[in-house]
């Protein structure tokens, strides 16, 4: 559902509803929610206590101390003032900068707008993208953000600079206020992306794709998306974050129930079996496909959150 004019009334009740993001809500989320802590704490969302000089000593950009010039050491280190008040060589050491580098993919596609009790699956993607992307800046890494909508892929720009994410957060929250529910969405997108990342052939990256992996309901793209995920783990550490609606996985049987895309309404029958059973296997097949990957692929995890921003840990 697109929206013009951020302030109008429309735009305020979505905001207000959790269906879209504003850029207070980016910015709020540089201080984590409770229930990332112990995810950050264990390292399921990357190292991201505090910015990471090697102990060995190498020709980093860090300096660590000067000693005496031993035998074997890079004379391009010499500190010649010091060596030459002194009377004695002396030798400047660096610890060696261990930079990590952040990508994250947020998918802001149309089957992303669905929410029923919290917010919506592209409000959660993009709080989240936003606390893992606060994270790194905090402690000094570069990170990039790209946003796929439903018809094109946004590329984001590596910095480490507080500017320049402000600006991708101003960009992400965009792209999230102009969801339109009724674009014909591409299941061709995300796995366009990632096969844009090999191209790229990144290299020691953590990257985080964000989503609710629609497009896994074609067997093709099962194969395909496994087939990227396997090239682009050998060298990068991924983490897969999937993102579902309680609806999703258990229907209330609560009779006929409206439902709206913002512009069309109607009713459906929550009480019918056949649909029930047809939203849970769903929800099963991406849930147990996104298992097996991450059970077999070296440097890949899977995590899962609800539209309460709430790690699932047990469905895994």
């Amino acid at each position: 559902m697109a929206i013009g004019n951020p302030n109008s009334p429309a735009s305020k009740k979505l905001l207000e509803a959790g269906i879209q993001v504003d850029m207070e809500a980016l910015i709020q989320q540089a201080a984590p929610s409770k229930s990332l802590m112990p995810l950050f704490l264990e390292g399921l969302l990357g190292p991201l206590l505090g910015h990471r000089s090697g102990s060995r000593k190498g020709s980093g950009l860090d300096f660590a101390e000067l000693n005496h010039y031993q035998q074997g050491d890079d004379i391009r280190h010499v500190d010649w003032k010091l060596s030459s008040r002194k009377q004695s060589p002396y030798v400047r050491h660096y610890q060696e900068e261990k930079e990590q580098r952040f990508e994250l993919l947020v998918d802001q596609g149309t089957s992303m707008l669905f929410g029923s009790l919290a917010d919506s699956k592209a409000a959660v993607a993009a709080k989240l993208a936003a606390q893992i992307g606060w994270q790194a800046i905090h402690q000094g890494d570069p990170c990039s953000c790209s946003v796929v909508s439903s018809s094109e892929t946004h590329w984001g720009h590596s910095s480490r600079s507080l500017q320049s994410w402000l600006q991708t957060l101003s960009d992400l929250q965009e792209i999230n206020q102009n969801i339109n529910a009724r674009a014909e969405a591409s299941d061709q997108l995300l796995s366009s992306c990632l096969e844009e990342m090999l191209d790229r052939r990144y290299r020691g990256r953590h990257i985080y794709i964000i989503s609710d992996f629609m497009s896994l309901l074609a067997q093709e793209q099962n194969v395909r998306l496994q087939q990227q995920l396997q090239a682009l783990s050998q060298h990068n550490s991924l983490r897969l974050i999937y993102i579902f609606d309680e609806l999703e996985r258990r229907f209330p049987e609560a009779g006929f129930l409206p439902i709206s895309d913002g512009h069309h309404h109607a009713e459906i029958n929550s009480s019918d079996p056949d649909l029930q059973l047809a939203l849970q296997r769903t929800f099963l097949q991406r849930l147990h496909f996104l298992s097996d990957v991450a059970s077999t692929l070296p440097n890949v995890q899977l995590l899962v959150f609800d539209c309460s921003l709430q790690y699932r840990g047990e469905l895994l």
